[in-house]
């Protein structure tokens, strides 16, 4: 094909078949589970053990099912043991005869599980999915001399940290002695109730803050086909949870009657997939990235809530709500490049909903100012007292990067620009309360936190550095673009003209004065000021030496040094972090290794989900696995789209289509055989672009016609374009350059690699939670 356009023809559903998860094993925890979820509710199957071995359970989750207890003080507000996620409950699946083994497939395409339970005395077909438009769970079986009976059994809603600490378990001293001598009073036993054939379990948190109904109709014959629609909301201030799960289930039997059920639900997905697309001559990478985005789209809602460590699937864990001092931040870098938008609204969308609530967080004399704890339950009610703000700057670089990215200039200066000032306004208090008496006459930051890193607190922290950097130049920039005028410019402008250096040795980046990064370390803290806020860049070649030195550095330390520390030193974010800075700098080598080195983790799962000390989830790593690939083919920071700029030599053929920049362009592009045949901008706003391609004596062409573009002195090239207007740039004619994008042939065995089963032990992470 030879047009003047792109040529895309991708079929999704033949694509993405040849990813879906199988299972040939009995999954017989959270991590080997087939997961289902509409980014509020879903679901894992897998037979617990503590179950008999007839038994199966669907194990249901709702993502905003959180405490709400009140704290006394703000010093007081225990959010671990107070504020936390709490367990919801499970449908027992019991058969007469004993499972022995099972043949299931979760289809991508559709997000919809199949397959058969196979038992000692027969067998019976599944089919579950969580509906992607209405918060309903369904679930069908179908048997073949068996019998399989349907309970619901409710789990108290208790804060699981509470029950560590209450059996003696975690951390010792201070806050945790604290909560440890607290008793909290438990809610009430849940009621059971029928009302038109429907059955309902009504979940009062303590002192009626909070209520969660789970409603429930089985139609048809236990010994023959069954069909269970399922429901549950969570509502607080509001005392309306019946009411809605009620109109919930009568909803989802209009849709079944009139056969629109699994249509109305496979329409988000089917417009959901098509945003983007990624192919590469690596079938095990190209799989586990198509995996993220189905669990992205199963586990985030732009209209929902902020996607903390587990989305809908819930598991007992030490981390249970949202952590601010990297999880969160990763989890929303996904969608940007995807060209997923809206699943990634839910960031920006909570932090305009509870603004008011960031305010409170900092000490009343504290005028106009915002903060965040580094852990938060979704309301962002988490106290930060009179510290610096670096948890709350790092998430609105996150909202600020989501901003770059759809193009959005008037959401940037009417609803970024007064938080992250009132964020800045926190930390000229804490500069103003804090006054550093130093010979050098620099600003300098008495007392901060680097991530994780021990021993992190201190002064001028590098951690601390960058975000202030970042912030207050952010600010500047938005007021520069939209002619604000703020009168603080000015101070904004005097702190970064009189704050200390970044803290420099011979390793490159420190953790801050007089502190060397010498121990393991799987967070990447120090070097925020290089990714991902990218406050020092490789574009001069001084800064790009002291960034790789600062980097091979870190991962010397926490690999090669022995030191034993408490914490894992490796983990799968420390993976991703070192393969998108890699990128960054152009190694794609470097970066290749570090992605292949996280799904070689052995805490990854066979079906990609993650997990610390086997039991808390970290859904972010995975999803992090995506940006890090995003990252070797396409880069838009600084204002520049950089296209492969870290390909690895193993992708000879590799294809990508509206892959989405900052900016807001859309960017395809193929390479065969390992050299790049074209690439094509398009831009959604009608602005310049400045483009870095990977070959020489680019040819350009717009409409067909060639036109000219010089090259600057960087090497890039500057090309206007009108709205919806898209470039083609190639290294030959236009006649002679294949626009076409087709998916890359796999062989049979490099298909269906992960779920769980004889394909998926190739896998550490396969044995690492078998029971087998």
């Amino acid at each position: 094909m030879h047009g003047q356009n792109v040529d895309f023809k991708v079929d999704y559903e033949s694509f993405l078949s040849k990813h879906d998860m199988l299972w040939d094993l009995v999954p017989d925890k959270w991590q080997t589970a087939p997961y289902s979820g509409n980014g509020n509710v879903g679901f894992l199957l897998y037979q617990s053990p503590e179950e008999k071995d007839n038994v199966i359970s669907l194990h249901i989750g709702r993502h905003d099912y959180y405490d709400h207890r009140e704290a006394e003080t703000k010093a007081d507000e225990m959010l671990w043991i107070k504020r936390s996620r709490l367990p919801l409950g499970h449908f027992k699946l019991k058969s007469k005869g004993k499972i022995t083994g099972v043949d299931m497939r979760l289809d991508l395409w559709n997000a919809e599980l199949t397959g058969t339970i196979k038992t000692s005395k027969g067998s019976y077909k599944i089919k579950g999915l969580t509906h992607s438009a209405n918060d309903i769970i369904y679930f069908e079986t179908d048997t073949k001399d068996e019998t399989v009976e349907i309970t619901w059994h409710a789990e108290a809603p208790i804060p699981p940290v509470y029950e560590v600490l209450k059996s003696g378990g975690g951390p010792k001293g201070g806050t945790w002695d604290k909560m440890r001598a607290v008793t909290l009073e438990m809610a009430p036993q849940p009621t059971f109730s029928k009302k038109n054939g429907y059955n309902f379990c009504y979940q009062p948190l303590y002192d009626n803050r909070g209520e969660t109904t789970t409603g429930y109709k089985i139609i048809g014959n236990p010994s023959g086909k069954q069909q269970l629609i399922a429901s549950v909301h969570h509502s607080f201030p509001e005392h309306n949870s019946l009411e809605i799960v009620t109109n919930n289930l009568e909803t989802a039997e209009v849709l079944i009657k009139d056969t629109n059920f699994i249509s109305t639900h496979q329409k988000w997905w089917h417009e959901y997939y098509p945003l983007s697309f990624v192919t590469i001559n690596d079938a095990e990478k190209e799989s586990f990235y198509w995996i993220q985005m189905y669990k992205l789209g199963s586990a985030s809602r732009g209209n929902g809530p902020i996607l903390d460590l587990m989305g809908p699937w819930y598991n007992r864990t030490f981390w249970p709500m949202v952590w601010g001092d990297l999880n969160v931040q990763l989890i929303y870098w996904t969608h940007l490049t995807a060209n997923r938008m809206s699943i990634g609204e839910s960031l920006p969308n909570n932090i305009d909903k509870y603004a008011k609530n960031l305010e409170d967080n900092v000490p009343k004399h504290w005028k106009n100012s915002a903060a965040v704890a580094a852990l938060m339950p979704q309301d962002l009610i988490a106290y930060n007292g009179s510290k610096v703000p670096d948890m709350l700057a790092w998430i609105l670089n996150d909202y600020w990067l989501h901003l770059q990215f759809s193009g959005d200039d008037s959401r940037m200066r009417d609803k970024l620009f007064p938080i992250l000032k009132k964020t800045v306004n926190s930390y000229l208090n804490y500069i103003k309360e804090n006054p550093v008496d130093a010979e050098d006459g620099k600003i300098h930051i008495k007392y901060s936190w680097s991530p994780e890193y021990k021993p992190g607190r201190g002064q001028d922290i590098n951690f601390t550095l960058a975000l202030i950097r970042w912030s207050f130049q952010t600010l500047i920039d938005i007021d520069n673009q939209h002619h604000i005028n703020d009168p603080l410019k000015k101070e904004w402008q005097h702190v970064l003209d009189n704050l200390v250096d970044f803290q420099i040795d011979k390793n490159g980046l420190m953790v801050g004065k007089d502190r060397p990064f010498a121990n393991p370390h799987r967070h990447y803290s120090h070097l925020l000021a290089f990714y991902p806020l990218m406050v020092i860049t490789p574009e001069k070649e001084e800064d790009k030496k002291l960034l790789r030195t600062s980097l091979d550095h870190w991962l010397d330390v926490t690999f090669n040094s022995g030191k034993k520390i408490k914490a894992m030193p490796v983990t799968g974010y420390t993976a991703t972090g070192a393969s998108s800075m890699y990128a960054n700098l152009g190694d794609a080598e470097k970066a290749y290794y570090y992605l292949d080195f996280l799904i070689k983790h052995k805490n990854i799962s066979s079906t990609t989900m993650y997990s610390e000390g086997k039991i808390n989830p970290v859904i972010e790593s995975p999803l992090s696995f995506a940006t890090s690939l995003h990252d070797m083919m396409l880069q838009s920071w600084g204002g520049k789209i950089r296209v492969f700029p870290a390909s690895p030599k193993k992708w000879k053929d590799v294809a990508f289509h509206d892959l989405r920049t900052q900016g807001a362009f859309l960017v395809s592009a193929k390479k065969i055989d390992g050299n790049t045949e074209f690439v094509s901008v398009k831009s959604l706003k009608g602005n310049a672009c400045i483009v870095q391609v990977d070959f020489e004596n680019p040819q350009f062409y717009i409409n067909g016609k060639s036109i000219s573009v010089n090259k600057s002195a960087d090497g890039s090239y500057n090309i206007n374009l009108k709205k919806d207007e898209s470039v083609i740039i190639t290294s030959k004619s236009l006649k002679q350059t294949d626009l076409s994008i087709i998916e890359l042939p796999k062989s049979e065995a490099e298909q269906n690699l992960f779920g769980y089963g004889k394909k998926t032990k190739r896998l550490p992470g396969h044995d690492y939670y078998s029971s087998y």
